[in-house]
C-alpha cells in the first residue's frame, strides 16, 4: 500500500476523486433508484438505466485499476466510460425536464433524482478530464 503513493503527482490523487466519485455515485443511484420502486409492479423509474450503472462503475473501476498498476493509457478508457454514460443518462433526463418544462405528466420521472446524478456524474467525468492533462506520475 505504501508503494501505491509513492512517487505520485496531483493527477492521481484528481483521478482517485473522480473515481470515487464515480464508484459511490453509482451505487446511490442504483439503490435511490430501486428504492423509489413501485412496490406493486416492480418497475423503477424511466431514467434509470443498468448500462448508464454500468458505464459508470466500470470507469470508476478502471480508473482505480489503471492507477494502481500506473497504465498509461487507462485515462482514456475510463474516460469513455464517464463520458458514455453521462450522455446516456443526460438523455434519458430530458424526458422528466421535459413534463417540468411544459407542465403536461406525460414521460414520467423523478426529475430531481435525474438532475442530482447528472450533476454527480458530470462532475466526476470533468474532475477526471481535468486529471488526465495532468502528471500522474514521478518520471524516474
Amino acid at each position: 500500500m505504501k508503494n501505491l503513493f509513492k512517487d505520485r503527482k496531483p493527477g492521481f490523487y484528481l483521478t482517485l476523486i473522480a473515481a470515487g466519485l464515480a464508484i459511490v455515485g453509482a451505487i446511490v443511484y442504483l439503490i435511490m433508484y430501486q428504492a423509489t420502486a413501485d412496490p406493486v409492479t416492480g418497475t423503477v423509474d424511466r431514467v434509470f438505466n443498468w448500462l448508464n450503472f454500468a458505464l459508470i462503475l466500470a470507469g470508476g473501476l478502471i480508473a482505480l485499476g489503471g492507477e494502481a498498476l500506473r497504465l498509461r493509457f487507462v485515462p482514456i478508457l475510463a474516460g469513455a466510460c464517464y463520458a458514455i454514460g453521462l450522455a446516456r443518462h443526460l438523455v434519458e433526463t430530458a424526458y422528466p425536464l421535459a413534463d417540468v418544462l411544459t407542465k403536461v405528466p406525460f414521460f414520467g420521472g423523478n426529475p430531481s433524482l435525474a438532475i442530482t446524478f447528472a450533476v454527480i456524474f458530470c462532475l466526476a467525468a470533468l474532475v477526471h478530464v481535468a486529471a488526465s492533462f495532468m502528471e500522474h506520475n514521478q518520471l524516474a
